[in-house]
């Protein structure tokens, strides 16, 4: 460790005692936790059925073996398109503001979810996610508004909320997933008054995270404040319009009380950054991490619901899609809980640095307990009580990597080369970031169906390739400075 990032690291433990910590501003901060959970619940309510509604649309012509290559290309869609798609809404936020691109989003994914519902063959719920990923760009917006509504004393307490809100995103999506659908067989009279229900056996899941979204578009238009810097400046200067801002000079820390201004101004009109601006060895380092980690996090994210639903002689666990979706809602719990509890104390105790190196190499011990779970499956014909114990210490290790995202984000919102450029800048990790989940649905799966297909390596074949992207991971962690750089403004 150089003696610079001694020195870093020694503030950064001291600075809770030595610099009062700002408050969040809590109504701003819990809107926009409440818009972040509708993406987690729109896009994992689709997983305890996936396989299912797969099979159905008969696009694998009964070849239960190929249900892992189109199942994967159905969660990979999103990505890939939203991968096309972010940096422009990114780069757009810091031009037309926040709230737009918000709102956008939040018709999207709406509007999607019902599509979805509706889509009886495979190529129309392809279509569905792809409209989806299209419109939506708030992951990375919504992130930007949070680091504009926080300074470097409560920038880590306010991301160590994000990953509980999708901790109860992946709990409640797969349970409205699981037990919503086909209703006209499961829940009796209810539903068997109109034949609706059984043409369309996933549209109640579906219309019910439809209606979060919408539930969520309409708190957005009425209660969110905008604070892109550029567009609040440009506010402020019109004639006779009273500014958001007065009052407010150029030190003035980032974060707000609820009745203050969002932001402060920069007594220069920010400049327009190119795209070349953005490619500084800060960013690319940071992005670096952030793709491999994504990358790791979404095999895994897909590869268990698929592992859990597999008969255990195909290599998986034979799930229900009922006890796949408890198991994965119980996953979601745990890793809120571990979030929003250790997350600050921790990265406070021993730096960003060592959170984001730990975090990453859990994955590898997460990839291979995998084969060893269905081995002992098979030597026990069934789900015996040491499947369960190393099932509960898999899901206790892939908590950790949770911490990572936030602990990324710290690194990327200090690497930006001004604040003007936040939102361009998060675009383009979340370009990165998106370009591996869709690789990552896509990968994993089509590898694990090719790796049970042929017996490569006795079907194992993916987890130990998905550890080695995990080692590459945990390597690239070690290119970062052990505390972050200073966020551009402080």
């Amino acid at each position: 460790m150089s003696l610079n990032e001694h020195h870093r690291m020694e503030q950064h433990r001291g600075s809770p005692h030595k610099r009062r910590v700002t408050p969040l501003p809590k109504l701003q901060l819990s809107v926009l936790l409440y818009l972040l959970l509708a993406e987690p619940i729109t896009s994992t309510v689709i997983l305890p059925f996936i396989v299912q509604l797969v099979e159905e649309t008969g696009i694998t012509g009964g070849d239960v073996s190929k249900v892992g290559y189109y199942a994967g290309l159905v969660e990979s869609i999103f990505f890939f398109i939203e991968a096309l798609m972010i940096l422009q809404w990114g780069r757009l936020s810091d031009r037309i503001g926040r709230r737009p691109i918000l709102l956008t989003g939040l018709f999207g994914l709406g509007i999607s979810m019902l599509c979805f519902g509706l889509s009886r063959t495979f190529w129309s719920v392809v279509a569905s996610r792809a409209l989806a990923g299209a419109l939506n760009g708030n992951a990375g917006v919504i992130k930007c508004m949070l680091s504009e509504i926080t300074d470097d004393t409560n920038l880590d307490r306010g991301l160590s909320f994000i990953p509980i809100v999708w901790s109860v995103g992946n709990t409640l999506g797969p349970l409205i997933g699981g037990s919503l659908q086909h209703p006209y067989e499961r829940f009796g009279a209810i539903f068997r008054s109109s034949t609706f229900w059984q043409t369309y056996p996933y549209f109640l899941p579906c219309v019910t995270a439809a209606v979060y979204s919408t539930s969520a578009f309409f708190l957005a238009f009425i209660l969110l404040k905008e604070t892109c810097p550029a567009l609040i400046i440009r506010q402020s200067q019109i004639p006779g319009r009273t500014s958001q801002l007065s009052g407010v000079d150029d030190i003035t820390p980032m974060a707000v009380t609820e009745c203050s201004p969002l932001i402060p101004p920069p007594k220069i009109k920010p400049k327009h950054v190119s795209l070349r601006d953005l490619l500084t060895s800060r960013v690319l380092v940071v992005i670096l991490n952030y793709a491999l980690l994504a990358l790791a996090d979404m095999a895994f994210t897909v590869l268990l619901p698929v592992y859990l639903s597999t008969p255990i002689s195909n290599g998986g666990l034979g799930m229900s899609p009922s006890l796949t979706g408890v198991c994965l809602a119980g996953f979601g719990i745990v890793n809120g809980v571990v979030s929003i509890l250790l997350f600050v104390p921790i990265h406070r105790r021993i730096g960003t640095r060592a959170i984001l190196w730990s975090c990453e190499a859990a994955f590898i011990a997460c990839f291979a307990l995998f084969p060893v779970m269905n081995k002992l499956a098979r030597d026990h014909d069934g789900l015996c009580l040491s499947v369960w114990i190393v099932f509960l210490v898999q899901l206790a290790l892939g908590t950790l990597p949770s911490m990572a995202f936030s602990a990324t984000f710290i690194f990327l919102t200090s690497a930006v080369p001004s604040r003007s450029a936040l939102g361009a800048t998060t675009g383009l990790a979340q370009t990165v970031a998106s370009t591996m989940r869709a690789i990552g649905p896509a990968g994993a799966t089509s590898l694990f169906a090719l790796s049970v297909e042929h017996n490569l390596l006795g079907g194992t074949l993916v987890y130990w390739v998905l550890c080695l992207v995990s080692a590459g991971g945990t390597l690239a962690a070690t290119r970062l400075p052990a505390m972050p750089w200073r966020r551009p403004g402080e």
